[in-house]
């Protein structure tokens, strides 16, 4: 009995095993190894930093209001 698969790969043998970890680290998009890019850590550093410092003096008020 004859079936079509409609386009699936079906059990004709062994086929060749792809292997993803050898490629090239330029070849991988940026958005892929920017967490081995120094630049991302500062930037993120900053950015945290920042909203610790917001966050800690009450929305950048150093001094209290009179109001």
């Amino acid at each position: 009995m004859s079936e079509t698969n409609y386009g699936h790969r079906g059990n004709e043998g062994s086929e060749p095993v792809m292997v993803h970890h050898n490629v090239d680290r330029e070849q991988r998009p940026y958005w892929k190894r920017a967490h081995n890019d120094r630049r991302i850590w500062v930037a993120l550093f900053f950015m945290f930093a920042a909203i610790a410092i917001y966050v800690v003096s009450d929305n950048l008020a150093f001094l209290p209001h009179l109001t």
